[in-house]
């Protein structure tokens, strides 16, 4: 063997060697709103790393089209949405999928009023204003979804975009808008939970996902088996979350800032009673829901086939058929 060959295979053993190149997930607002926090758990628990992917960090997404498409510009092609742009993403043409679930309802959110309000149940807010942080955000879909539930007509309660959450807190409290809707974390920060007055709780809304795994064609068609490997460590972060909450909670109180340690517990108590955090099996009325709150806020103007949007073969066989 001449010195250049083994030089050649000496340089080509070194790079199977090599670890693979560290990435990152994007999930959207990830400290600002408890869906993502499977993440957080399979990163601390090595949980990504005892199934062979290499992600090591959650890269926060602001959330709307802006997550889906930092998504599909990553390297690793796979994150955490919410599904409303990731269906307008489809629709449009963008090679991406739902490849899983990761939560199952909106149990992270109460709907709020300032303790003084006449507003008692959902039927006293026609003709109210309901302040949400942007046009066609989830916020906005949980509300159309929330009034035509109890009865009403979506325009029977004006939405008023704020910008963001807490503009949208700022509002209710000087009148600007009579009721919002706020994800846990932010209700219990500064303990807005003696501040407002909670009328509807997360078993009091309609049911619809806040949070869907998606991949990108490319990963998909190149990397089938890392995508199997990625749900698969991410569902062991689930079953661990459910198995043991009190370390759960000592993960996810360096994430969920600016919660304190006992506040955290109490909120992630509450989201595993109410089975917030799905394996990833893909649940059929949540996301009709979704449509039907795309159609409701003019974001799609027909139906659209749910089998089209998602690829449920990269699940473990015992999750793969949809509920």
């Amino acid at each position: 063997m001449s010195r250049l060959t083994a030089i050649a295979l000496a340089t080509l053993l070194a790079a199977a060697m090599a670890p693979a190149q560290a990435e990152d997930v994007v999930v959207t607002q990830y400290k600002a709103d408890p869906s993502g926090a499977s993440f957080a758990v399979a990163i601390a628990k090595g949980l990504f790393k005892k199934h062979g992917v290499n992600i090591t960090d959650v890269i926060s997404g602001e959330g709307g089209g802006t997550s889906v498409r930092n998504v599909i510009a990553s390297e690793l092609g796979y994150g955490e949405t919410s599904p409303a742009p990731v269906i307008s993403a489809i629709k449009e043409g963008q090679d991406v999928k739902i490849v899983n679930f990761g939560t199952r309802s909106l149990a992270s959110n109460v709907v709020i009023v300032m303790p003084n309000s006449p507003i008692k149940t959902v039927q006293d807010l026609k003709g109210k204003k309901w302040g949400i942080s942007n046009p066609k955000s989830l916020g906005e879909m949980s509300a159309v979804l929330t009034v035509e539930k109890a009865g009403l007509k979506p325009e029977d309660v004006p939405r008023v975009a704020l910008g963001n959450l807490q503009g949208a807190l700022t509002a209710l409290e000087n009148g600007v808008v009579d009721v919002t809707s706020v994800p846990g974390i932010l209700f219990r920060s500064r303990d807005n939970d003696k501040k407002y007055r909670v009328i509807l709780k997360p078993k009091d809304l309609p049911r619809m996902t806040p949070g869907i795994g998606i991949a990108t064609g490319d990963l998909i068609k190149k990397s089938p088996d890392k995508l199997a490997r990625i749900i698969a460590a991410r569902r062991e972060a689930v079953q661990f979350m459910y198995a043991n909450p009190k370390e759960t909670g000592q993960i996810l109180a360096k994430v969920w800032a600016p919660l304190p340690p006992d506040k955290v517990q109490v909120l992630l108590d509450e989201l595993l009673d109410a089975q917030f955090y799905s394996e990833g099996a893909i649940e059929k009325e949540p996301l009709d829901n979704v449509v039907r709150a795309m159609k409701l806020t003019h974001m799609l103007d027909a139906d659209v086939d749910i089998k089209a949007l998602i690829d449920t073969s990269f699940l473990p066989a015992d999750l793969k058929a949809v509920k």
